[in-house]
């Protein structure tokens, strides 16, 4: 797909501007991948009448998932909305979070149900991701935790998040927010690169509980 680069924000599509794309590229769109040996687990999945409560799809998704980011454990949730708040109540999370001012409203309301409130921390303009060092400045008595969200397939800086939460006794959660298609560096690398950190971080802190936890939406 051919695009062209828009250096002004004034040259926006929004503003009445050429669209940079040749046709709309919704944000949400799932990446189905080969449609033949989808449809054949489907039928498996409609012979075996078995659609929810831990089937056996479940199952080896959780496996594999645990094998390829190097975890002991993985849970599949129906939706990043549930997994993120069961995430923070493993993590013990009560009265302030941390969370990038740019990410999808779940991020804030799976705290805001749960009585947290949530801290904007303003982004880096280049990566979109949390800018960490903006983030040390809005730790106030009351926090208790540092959400990163990595975005459109681009991890956040997980060394200086885990560094900051280390130093101040904060725990993190990692938020794997869509990833796309159109950029060959959007893989779920960032989903092993988060769980590994995750899981070698609670491996060095085992006295202290879970310290990390990840979260993120398996279909893009």
């Amino acid at each position: 797909m051919k695009t062209s680069a828009k250096p002004q924000q004034q040259e926006l599509a929004i503003f009445g501007n050429a669209p940079a794309f040749a046709e709309k590229m919704h944000v949400g769109r799932p990446n189905t991948g080969n449609r033949e040996r989808l449809l054949a687990r489907i039928n498996v999945m409609l012979d075996r009448s078995w659609f929810t409560n831990n089937g056996p799809y479940v199952q080896e998704f959780e496996a594999k998932l645990a094998e390829f980011t190097g975890v002991r454990q993985c849970v599949a949730m129906c939706n990043a909305t549930v997994a993120l708040e069961i995430a923070i109540r493993a993590l013990g999370l009560t009265g302030e979070v941390i969370v990038p001012s740019f990410t999808f409203v779940a991020t804030a309301h799976a705290l805001q149900w749960q009585e947290i409130t949530p801290v904007f921390c303003d982004i880096d303009p280049r990566t979109h991701t949390i800018d960490a060092a903006q983030l040390e400045r809005l730790i106030t008595e009351r926090t208790t935790g540092i959400i990163g969200v990595h975005t459109w397939g681009r991890a956040c800086d997980i060394g200086a998040l885990e560094a900051i939460a280390r130093r101040r006794n904060l725990r993190r959660l990692s938020e794997i927010k869509r990833r796309s298609r159109s950029r060959p560096r959007c893989t779920s690398a960032s989903a092993a690169r988060s769980a590994a950190t995750a899981a070698a971080s609670n491996r060095a802190a085992p006295s202290r509980g879970l310290r990390s936890a990840t979260s993120f939406m398996g279909n893009r």
